[in-house]
């Protein structure tokens, strides 16, 4: 994807957690929070996902994060399970439903084979404790002998519970998108354009209502419902575009908030009422004509920023439709 792999892989220890915090946060919403844990008393901790409000008596993943210039070694990946089971033995929490190594330069490959041969890397671990968890690995100037206590709860714990996510895995998922934007100013590239359904749905109502008004403000005859608007010469196809319109602002718009970090939906959209407010406000001789001045104006608005490419004018048109919807803008003489 584009070089987002470089500029992930120049990311520093704290940068990579947090960009890994980002892209947890999105690609899973069985989470009820995600939190992240730096420095020495991380006990082998990064950023953890729980899947309860029980937190850390509870379910939840943990993702540890490794920015190495060179794949991960053995010895730390060995010791780094060995930090968070013997915590867990202590009580500081329950050991974590699931285990991610994310190591951007990848694993060594000694230890992949062990990720993937569970009861060798808990042979391994136990075997070698002294080597990989002795002093100062996990307490600095403090032993920790492998009592069997310990042992015992290590060899329960299930090792296939442990994997590594690769760069690759990162930047080929879906929900990576708004996290490269966030960091790295990605582009998400067009929204698709909406699909009007051909009967007018019920969220449609409130725009449609007014519409309904500016044309008998306009025409000085009465209209029963949008049935008889879809089927004037005149007015049936004026309805027509300002339905592609809002359907085209909304496929827009839930694009973008799919796509981008929050707030740039928002910052669109005010800039386009900023731009229609004085316009809709200004004496028109009828609601229809202040629809028709306030279309005209939202088309010709530039946007700034990374939406501008992907602005079309249906989009900027739609738009105001759905302010009539939520009340921010009414159609006025």
């Amino acid at each position: 994807m584009d070089n987002y792999d470089r500029q992930l892989l120049s990311l520093k220890d704290d940068e990579l957690e947090r960009f890994v915090r980002d892209w947890v946060e999105r690609n899973n919403s069985s989470y009820v929070e995600c939190s992240r844990f730096s420095g020495s008393g991380d006990m082998g901790r990064d950023i953890v996902g729980f899947l309860s409000s029980s937190r850390h008596e509870g379910e939840w993943h943990n993702y540890q994060c490794k920015q190495y210039g060179k794949t991960l070694p053995t010895e730390d990946g060995i010791r780094e399970i060995g930090k968070l089971l013997y915590y867990s033995y202590m009580g500081n929490f329950t050991v974590p439903t699931k285990y991610f190594f994310v190591a951007p330069r990848g694993i060594n490959r000694n230890l992949e084979k062990l990720i993937f041969n569970p009861s060798a890397f808990r042979e391994k671990l136990i075997s070698d404790w002294d080597k990989y968890c002795g002093v100062g690995k996990i307490v600095e100037n403090h032993h920790i002998p492998l009592d069997i206590g310990l042992k015992d709860f290590i060899e329960s714990f299930d090792f296939s519970r442990i994997t590594r996510i690769a760069l690759d895995d990162i930047l080929n998922d879906p929900f990576v998108k708004p996290v490269l934007t966030k960091w790295f100013g990605a582009d998400p590239g067009p929204a698709p354009k909406g699909v009007v359904p051909a009967e007018i749905q019920t969220s449609e109502l409130p725009y449609i209502d007014q519409l309904i008004d500016a044309y008998k403000d306009h025409s000085g005859k009465d209209f029963a419902s949008y049935l008889d608007i879809e089927l004037h010469p005149k007015y049936g196809p004026h309805l027509a575009r300002q339905r592609e319109r809002f359907h085209d602002a909304e496929a827009f718009k839930r694009f973008y908030r799919d796509n981008t970090e929050e707030g740039i939906i928002t910052v669109f959209e005010d800039d386009i009422y900023h731009g229609v407010a004085d316009i809709c406000d200004a004496g028109h001789q009828d609601k229809l004509e202040c629809v028709n001045a306030v279309m005209a104006q939202a088309a010709k608005i530039s946007i700034s920023g990374l939406l501008a490419p992907h602005t079309r004018i249906p989009v900027k048109q739609g738009v105001c439709h759905h302010f009539a919807t939520e009340g921010r803008l009414r159609w006025r003489r």
